[in-house]
């Protein structure tokens, strides 16, 4: 079975690029369109050119089309649904240390849409990110036609970032601060998206919040149309997922990963929440 680990360092192989601090999207590379989610952890951009693709982002359904930018700056679960024949995006990605450096010198990119990874654009908006993205692509032929200009990417870099983050705050500020119900519902799938590994409880999860179990679950399921257990449940279901398809862990392996006691525990588990058990999911 095909295992796939989108790090930096085996997309920066497909490339056949060397110990670059950048790895350029362009055109006509395509996201593959698998039926199982995969782990993000590589930092990027990406800028929709042409048609559309549906996304679940963290369980989140979404959609990039010309009027949005992805921005990855926090790892997450992703899983493309599917994209329309003439979808074409560009984007950037960028290694640990390049994404380290750019934050330490401006805090403010780690905060970019971490909580939505959509950022609405408008056309000149995307023009301009669009440049960025031509300059970084120069920088890139000319890297590889005579030596490195590792500090001429990364101040184009950091540009583009400016931008899509004064984009980003620009958009928040024209938003109607959230009900207090939305409030609830963001901060516990905040924590949820966090925490599931080691606490599947609810009870848990109101006392961090300070309300109770019951008023939790009441507007957890009001808010989303799912109760608090079964976001929770989802949560760990789509780890299993990711490790089952993208790893060769055993399932004993997994769900000690996962802070079950043991296997048959898990086994249960996950075909209650996905309805096949882990070794058939693994092996469709």
């Amino acid at each position: 079975m095909e295992r796939q680990l989108f790090t930096f360092a085996s997309l920066l192989q497909k490339t056949g690029e060397k110990n670059s601090p950048v790895i350029i999207w362009h055109e006509n590379d395509l996201f593959r369109i698998r039926p199982y989610p995969v782990r993000m952890e590589v930092p990027g951009i990406f800028i929709c050119l042409h048609g559309t693709m549906e996304l679940e982002i963290n369980l989140r359904p979404c959609r990039l089309d010309r009027h949005h930018v992805l921005c990855f700056t926090a790892p997450c679960s992703g899983r493309i649904v599917s994209r329309s024949d003439d979808f074409r995006c560009t984007g950037v990605m960028f290694s640990q240390e390049c994404w380290q450096r750019l934050l330490f010198q401006e805090r403010s990119f780690g905060s970019i849409a971490v909580r939505n990874a959509f950022v609405r654009v408008t056309d000149s908006e995307r023009e301009r990110l669009s440049r960025f993205h031509d300059l970084l692509c120069l920088c890139a032929d000319a890297r590889t036609e005579t030596e490195k200009d590792d500090d001429t990417s990364f101040h184009l870099a950091a540009g583009m970032l400016y931008q899509i983050r004064n984009i980003y705050r620009a958009r928040q500020a024209a938003v109607p601060p959230p009900t207090r119900s939305e409030k609830l519902l963001h901060d516990f799938l905040d924590l949820a998206c966090r925490d599931y590994k080691c606490h599947r409880r609810v009870s848990y999860y109101a006392e961090r919040l300070s309300v109770t179990p019951r008023h939790l679950t009441t507007v957890v399921r009001l808010a989303s149309g799912k109760s608090a257990s079964r976001w929770i449940e989802e949560y760990t279901a789509l780890e299993a997922r990711i490790l089952l398809r993208n790893t060769d862990l055993t399932v004993k392996e997994i769900a000690f990963e996962l802070q079950f006691n043991d296997q048959s525990l898990f086994s249960k588990y996950f075909k209650r929440v996905t309805g096949v058990s882990p070794e058939r999911y693994r092996n469709t």
